[in-house]
């Protein structure tokens, strides 16, 4: 069974091609993807959804493949294939220096992990957030600013874990296709 409608951008309302372009606009894109045109029915939700990825990922002072890196962890860790793709996606296409190896040995917990150790201590950090966010340390917060990370940063990565869970929950819960784009790195 097919669980969402995509609204396309012909199709869509004055207020949800707002978010439409507006997504364009600010990723470079020359089209939606499948997850905010399957909220394109509803422009409050769309523009919701939409704010809050612009603002967690576009915003801050964390660089964007760190961000697209914690978002593909949490993603993969929860489970959700679309997050999965499209975050593994975009942190190969910033950040030529990693391979998918690297990627899937920050998923795996039965291999070496073969990040740097910037990416690695972050990871850490963050899958500990998805585990148990009550069962952080204080330790776990020293680590991250001893190696360089502001308490303002390690409160971008907990609102990245945040969003990450968020979109997982609603596109895992869809079963959302994947964009065309992303198929290829599964």
């Amino acid at each position: 069974m097919q669980r969402y409608i995509l609204t396309e951008y012909a199709d869509a309302s004055p207020a949800t091609r707002e978010v439409y372009d507006d997504f364009m606009r600010t990723t470079g894109e020359t089209s939606v993807p499948i997850w905010i045109r399957s909220l394109g029915h509803n422009a409050a939700l769309a523009r919701a959804y939409w704010e809050r990825a612009k603002g967690t990922l576009f915003s801050g002072s964390l660089p964007l493949p760190l961000k697209e890196m914690i978002v593909f962890v949490v993603s993969a860790r929860n489970g959700a294939r679309y997050c999965s793709a499209c975050h593994a996606q975009c942190v190969l296409n910033l950040d030529k220096t990693l391979t998918f190896e690297n990627l899937e040995s920050a998923i795996n917990p039965d291999t070496v992990p073969q990040l740097p150790t910037y990416y690695q201590t972050v990871i850490d950090f963050a899958l500990k957030v998805v585990h148990d966010p009550n069962s952080l340390r204080d330790e776990d917060f020293m680590e991250l600013m001893e190696n360089g990370f502001s308490q303002e940063e390690i409160y971008e990565i907990i609102s990245l874990v945040d969003m990450a869970t968020m979109f997982n929950i609603y596109t895992s819960s869809l079963r959302l296709d994947l964009d065309p784009e992303y198929r290829a790195i599964l």
